[in-house]
């Protein structure tokens, strides 16, 4: 399959980390993205909340997959991956000056 000699690829080189996946680990990923993507949908919530928590459950379910395939990340891609986050959040910063601008006064 595909996936798999991709994930064994980036593995050789480092950025991932072959590791037997454990099962309580994806369950409480899948959990906390559960609970965040239920956050996401909350009207309440403030937008770049929304948006924040939607990402946060979307990142969860990607590390569940990716520990039910036997890897996880290096602790280095993990400083990469949080700095990227700071970049989502300038994204939709700028997203809902965009959006705003939109509206009739």
């Amino acid at each position: 399959m595909a996936t798999s000699s991709n994930l064994e690829n980036l593995a050789k080189i480092g950025q991932l980390k072959a590791e037997s996946p454990a099962q309580s680990e994806i369950d409480g990923l899948i959990a906390s993205g559960r609970k965040r993507l239920k956050d996401a949908k909350n009207p309440t919530n403030a937008l770049e909340s929304r948006f924040e928590l939607a990402y946060s459950a979307a990142h969860a379910f990607s590390l569940a997959a990716l520990r039910w395939r036997g890897y996880r990340f290096t602790p280095d891609e993990l400083v990469q991956a949080s700095s990227s986050k700071s970049a989502s959040r300038r994204r939709m910063r700028r997203w809902r000056k965009i959006s705003n601008a939109s509206q009739p006064i």
